[in-house]
Order: structure tokens, then C-alpha cells, then sequence
């Protein structure tokens, strides 16, 4: 506490310097503000949709970090360098296309086309320039620009953003304000200028031209990917084509409808064939081991039957008629024809079997066979059994033709169902790849889409107004803030000086430098008031109350001696002693005042200190 006041203290006795100061400064700051002029304010509101906006992808939960993700990245997009560039280009373009050097024209004022037309033309590359200038179109004015430039410090064009021009430079539009209000879809976006028309064409322009980069940006990626899916899609389709074209041609080769149905079939057949297969063979060895055994109870007699040229001719007459019909069973085909010939070929075949029966009664000579058979009997059975040998004897050429038709079909199918089965492979991954395609191409078209309609919400809410008013500058406020900051400024200064000061000026920095007891402070006698007066005396007396507390011990017949000493001159040794001196007196002491240089001399030898 008692270092804050004496910080107070300090800070009183330097006050008029503080108070001085702060008037001089503002004083300063008050007349060099006097010509003070404002600028012209132009504010837009843009609606971004972004929060509360739908798309095709609409969904109801929302994301706060994407949306805030998604609003700072278009209020980059305004203030990026690329948007502040064409912006710059095309408000210089529209200046001098649409300005008049006589009058405002198309909130473009006079002012303005005037500096711009005569800063461009006394340029180096004045002639060059005006040349590229085409009255009739901005758009065209602002092609030729572009072509015109070049990343070089001489050429007009790219210094003309990138040097400090008070109206296009990239230093003077990043001026350009740009805040969400809130938490909502809305951006403000701001920017002030001493042209009203500067300020008004530069926000107008820069809404076109963010809408422009926003969409560019958006849809660049999707359109890249919308053409690599497009183009993936015709290539697998013609692949897709082409393999199932082969597999068309390679079906019709090999005669194949449907090759699974065909070879469940096959194998249908098959199974049915071994059983018919069997009981064929069944049947021809029966026959054959029957036709052995009657022949081998013939006589001499009934065997020459057997090479009778007549009977033999029947006999192949009725195997020829055998193998037909049996044929023609096994093979049937429907129709009426093949249905007469069946019939007039089983009606020949009992007519040779009648024949061979009457060929063959010729040469039965005698009743019965040794065994006691008759012989006719042997002869008509050996004729039975003859028949159905060679019938079974013609089934079994017709299963042995028809296994190596199937065996033909079984090699013929086997590598076909291998090569379908690669091919339909082919066609499914194939088919497959282009489903995959087909999918992630309609997916960038349904993000194009959003995208789409993401950009038809961007919308001027509030679009730029062409000001009027020239807006005040706050010529009070700068002063107060100047005569506020001086003020802290002298009085932190003169605390910095009282801090590394260290001169004893009064008893609470003499106790703090010296770290000594400090027995009193004495008022500096410089002010002829009675309240001065009043506090001297005071002072005297508590002076001297503390000196004489030490005044105790003395030798007999010597006085206490009091030494008064200072660090410089004029430091009111001679005031202090002569006010002790007549206040001892006042109250009885008896007090001599010894000065040195007058009644002793504290360099001379003869002092002896």
C-alpha cells in the first residue's frame, strides 16, 4: 500500500508534464485531422444455403462441421487472390468501356474514368493498351486484357494487380470484408472506397465473379469424373458386345441351343441307352447260344437247310425286313408314310418268315431227332430262333452305331461346355464391370445434379446499392483514442523513469535504496503559506523528538554534538540546522551551530575528524 501511494505521489508531482503532454498530442492529432474525409460504404448479403439448403442428397441430420467447413471455404473463395484478380481485371475493363471523362455514367463517375484512362495512357505501353479497348463489348475488352498479359514487373496489366493502385491492386481489394452473420447461411460481404462508383462496380462484380470461380471450382472435378465413367462405359459395352456376339457365333458352329438343357439330355439318353444297351446284348446272346443248340441237334438232313442258297436268300429277305423295322422303331418319326411302310415291312417279314417254313419242311426227312424231338418242331424253332438272332443281331449294329454317335457327343460337348463356360465368364465380369461403371457414373451425375442445385441456392439476398452518402469519419473518436493512448503513454514513461530513478528524494525511496532507518522528512521550504508554515514547525518538532531519543550518553563536561551531512549542495543542511538550533533554543537548550569553511575547516590538518 505504501508503494502505491508513493507511486501516486510521484505521479503528482510530475502532473502538469503528463497533462501537458496529453494536450500538446492531441492537440496535434485534432488539427491533423481536420481535412479528414470518410469513404463510400457498399454492403451485399449473400445466401448460401449451405445450413438450412437441400439438395438430391438430402438428409435431416446436419453436420455443423461440414457446414461451418463449407461457409470458411467460401469466404475464401471470395477473398482468394484468383477471384480478387478477375475482378480487378474486369472493373478496370468496365471503367473504361462504360465511363464517360464528361459525366457519371452507368454508376461509373467521371473521377474515376479520368484517373484510370490517363494513368493507363501515360504508361509506357499507353498506345498498346488503348488499342485493345473495345467500346462495344466489356467481355471482349477483358479477353484482350488477358491475352495482353504477362508475368512481368514492365507489363501494364499484371502490375496493375499486383503493385499498390488505389483502386485495382490486389493490397486494395483485400480491403474487401467478408462475415457470416451468425450461425446462419448468410455471408456480408463489404468494402469502402473514397469512388462511390469504385465501390459500387467492385461488389456487383465481385458477386458475379465468386459465384463463377464457386461453380468452376465444384464442377471441374465432377465433370472429369462424369467423362472418365462415360468413356469407361462405351469401352466395356463394346467389349460386353463383342463377347456376347462370340459366344452367339461360337453357338451357332457347334449347333447349340442350350448347352445345359442339352447335356442334362445327353446324359438322360445315356442312362436310358446302357439299360437298352444290356438287355440287347442279353437278347443276342440268348439267341445265339439257342441257335447252337438246335443246330446242334439237327441231322445231316436239317443242316443242309442251312445252306440252301433259297433259304438263305429269304433269310437275308428277312433280316434286311428285320433291321428295318427295328429301325424304324428305335428312330420313329411321326407321319403317316413311315407309319405304312412299319406296316407293309412287318406284312413282308411274316410272308418270308411263312416262306422260310415252307422251304424249310423240304428237308425234314424223318419224324424226330435222335433225342426224340420232331424235327419239324426243331426246324421251326431253329427258324424262330434264327429270326430273333438276326433281330437282335440287328438291334445290337443299331446300339453299337448309336453308342458311337454318343461317344461323338460326349467328345463333341465335353471342350464346347469348357469354352461356353470361359466365355460366360468373361461376359459376367464383364457385365459386372460395366454395372460397377453404370453405378458410380450415376452417382457423379447425381452429384453433379446437387451440385447444381448446392449453386442455384447461392443468391444475392441484399444485392450491392450504389451509395450516395459519403460516410463520416469518426474524427472525435480518433481524437479521444489520441488523447487516451498519450496519456498512458506519458504516464507509463514517467513510472519507468521513477523506477530506474535512484536518487534519495524522499524518505520511502531513501528507506528502499539505503535499506536504513529513516527518522523522519522534512517539507521542502519553498512555499510561504501558514499551512507551510503550520507543517514546518510540525516537522521541527518530530525532528527533533527522533534526535533527541539518541542524545543519552556523554562524557562529563562535553556537549552531544549533532553532524549534519549531505550528498550535494543546496540540499537544505544550513535551513534544517538553523530551524533545530531556534527550536532548542525556544524550549531552553543552549545550542552553537558549528558551519564548516567558517568556524573550522574539515581539510585542514589541524582538524582532527
Amino acid at each position: 500500500m505504501d508503494y502505491v501511494l508513493y507511486l501516486l505521489r510521484a505521479l503528482y508531482r510530475v502532473k502538469w508534464w503528463i497533462l501537458l503532454g496529453t494536450a500538446l498530442i492531441t492537440a496535434i492529432v485534432y488539427f491533423r485531422t481536420g481535412n479528414l474525409r470518410g469513404g463510400y460504404n457498399v454492403e451485399a448479403t449473400l445466401y448460401t444455403g449451405v445450413v438450412s439448403g437441400y439438395g438430391v442428397e438430402e438428409s435431416t441430420k446436419v453436420d455443423w462441421a461440414l457446414a461451418q467447413n463449407s461457409m470458411d471455404n467460401l469466404i475464401n473463395i471470395i477473398q482468394a487472390e484468383s477471384t480478387l484478380k478477375r475482378v480487378s481485371l474486369r472493373l478496370f475493363s468496365r471503367i473504361l468501356v462504360k465511363g464517360s471523362p464528361d459525366k457519371d455514367n452507368e454508376g461509373i463517375t467521371a473521377a474515376s474514368y479520368n484517373y484510370t484512362y490517363n494513368h493507363m495512357k501515360n504508361s509506357p505501353d499507353g498506345k498498346a493498351l488503348i488499342a485493345l479497348i473495345d467500346r462495344s463489348s466489356e467481355d471482349k475488352t477483358m479477353e484482350n486484357f488477358q491475352k495482353y498479359e504477362r508475368q512481368d514487373k514492365n507489363n501494364y496489366i499484371y502490375g496493375l494487380f499486383y503493385f499498390q493502385h488505389v483502386y485495382y491492386s490486389y493490397q486494395a481489394l483485400k480491403n474487401i470484408k467478408v462475415e457470416r452473420k451468425g450461425s446462419s447461411d448468410l455471408l456480408k460481404v463489404s468494402y469502402q472506397s473514397g469512388d462511390p462508383g469504385i465501390a459500387y462496380n467492385t461488389i456487383e462484380i465481385l458477386m458475379k465473379e465468386f459465384v463463377n470461380e464457386y461453380q468452376a471450382l465444384r464442377y471441374e472435378g465432377t465433370d472429369k469424373v462424369i467423362e472418365y465413367f462415360k468413356a469407361e462405359l462405351k469401352r466395356i459395352g463394346g467389349d460386353l458386345t463383342k463377347y456376347e456376339d462370340d459366344l452367339t457365333q461360337y453357338n451357332v458352329e457347334n449347333r447349340i441351343i442350350n448347352y445345359y438343357d442339352e447335356t442334362k439330355e445327353i446324359a438322360a439318353i445315356n442312362k436310358e441307352f446302357e439299360l437298352r444297351e444290356q438287355n440287347v446284348l442279353f437278347e443276342y446272346n440268348s439267341s445265339r447260344a439257342m441257335l447252337e443248340e438246335l443246330e446242334r441237334q439237327m441231322d445231316a438232313n436239317s443242316k443242309r437247310i442251312i445252306h440252301n442258297v433259297e433259304l438263305v436268300d429269304k433269310l437275308k429277305q428277312a433280316t434286311n425286313l428285320t433291321g428295318k423295322i427295328i429301325e424304324m422303331e428305335t428312330i420313329s418319326t411321326a407321319g403317316d408314310s413311315t407309319g405304312m411302310k412299319l406296316t407293309e415291312y412287318k406284312n413282308r417279314l411274316i410272308q418270308s418268315r411263312r416262306d422260310l417254313s415252307t422251304i424249310a419242311n423240304q428237308y425234314v426227312a424223318g419224324q424226330q431227332t435222335k433225342e426224340g424231338v420232331a424235327k419239324a418242331t426243331i426246324v421251326e424253332q431253329w427258324l424262330d430262333q434264327l429270326l430273333l438272332f438276326e433281330k437282335a443281331k440287328a438291334e445290337l449294329k443299331i446300339v453299337q452305331r448309336s453308342r458311337s454317335d454318343l461317344n461323338a457327343k460326349y467328345t463333341h460337348f465335353a471342350p464346347v461346355g469348357t469354352t461356353i463356360k470361359r466365355k460366360e465368364r468373361t461376359i459376367s465380369f464383364t457385365e459386372q464391370n460395366y454395372l460397377t461403371n453404370l453405378k458410380s457414373y450415376n452417382d457423379a451425375l447425381l452429384r453433379k445434379k446437387n451440385l447444381e442445385m448446392t449453386a442455384a441456392i447461392l443468391k444475392v439476398l441484399n444485392p450491392p446499392a450504389y451509395p450516395i452518402n459519403e460516410e463520416v469519419a469518426s474524427r472525435k473518436k480518433i481524437v479521444m483514442m489520441a488523447a487516451a493512448g498519450s496519456f498512458i503513454f506519458f504516464v507509463a514513461l514517467f513510472l519507468l523513469i521513477e523506477a530506474i530513478d535512484r536518487t534519495l528524494r524522499d524518505s520511502t525511496r531513501t528507506r528502499k535504496q539505503t535499506g536504513s532507518i529513516v527518522l523522519g522528512a522534512y517539507p521542502a521550504p519553498l512555499k510561504l503559506s501558514p499551512i507551510s508554515k503550520q507543517c514546518e514547525e510540525i516537522a521541527t518538532r518530530y525532528m527533533s523528538s527522533a534526535i533527541l531519543r539518541f542524545f543519552t550518553e556523554r562524557k562529563e563536561g562535553m556537549p552531544f554534538i549533532l553532524n549534519l551531512l549531505s550528498t550535494e549542495q543546496g540540499s537544505g543542511k544550513t535551513y534544517l540546522a538553523e530551524q533545530l538550533q531556534g527550536y532548542w533554543e525556544s524550549i531552553g537548550l543552549k545550542v552553537r551551530r558549528l558551519t564548516d569553511g567558517t568556524d573550522f575547516n574539515s581539510n585542514s590538518s589541524a582538524y582532527p575528524g
